[in-house]
């Protein structure tokens, strides 16, 4: 008799994410992933009530990537610079989960404020507040032009519209960055 395979929730997010960093959000559904794991779907839907549920979990897990991947790389001497630098390179090396967290609408932003009042913005936010001795609102105007050139180098990587080394992003954003302050 076979060993008996352990699916769990956390085995499935998983190999999602995997499957979605190779063909993108697109790819994911119940068949398809049922597959992957070598199941039947059956064991998803004990797990889960339908393919909604699995998507938020999923999402949930590229949300977790993408903050881990955003820690590691922010220096809180630049945070500013160090944020735009890390989301870019977050789009280069992991185009189809970019695509899913910022071009797939999973987000729900409906204005800039949305994009400035995200934790990881709000950090870097105040950090050009106490390190560059702005105002709360200069320093949210200067954050907000360079994540909207941040936004755009990253779409275009991210769609491969364009494919530059990681000199050429922080020489992009360092200088854009130096051409705001001022």
């Amino acid at each position: 008799m076979p060993a008996s395979l352990t699916i769990t929730k956390e085995k499935i997010v998983k190999k999602a994410v995997v499957i979605i960093n190779k063909k993108g959000w697109s790819a994911i559904n119940a068949r398809d992933l049922a597959k992957e794991l070598k199941i039947s779907t059956k064991p998803l839907y004990r797990l889960y009530q339908n393919m909604d549920e699995i998507k938020n979990d999923i999402y949930k897990e590229i949300y977790r990537q993408y903050d881990e991947f955003i820690t590691s790389r922010v220096d809180n001497k630049k945070a500013l610079v160090t944020l735009c630098v890390a989301y870019v390179e977050f789009a280069k090396y992991y185009k189809n989960l970019f695509n899913s967290l910022f071009l797939s609408n999973n987000l729900h932003w409906q204005s800039i404020d949305d994009v400035l009042n995200e934790k990881w913005n709000q950090g870097a936010i105040i950090n050009l507040v106490n390190k560059e001795g702005l105002s709360f609102d200069e320093a949210k105007e200067l954050f907000m032009h360079l994540w909207l050139y941040s936004h755009g180098l990253a779409t275009l990587i991210s769609t491969n519209e364009i494919d530059i080394d990681d000199k050429e992003i922080i020489v992009r954003i360092v200088k854009i960055y130096k051409t705001l302050e001022k």
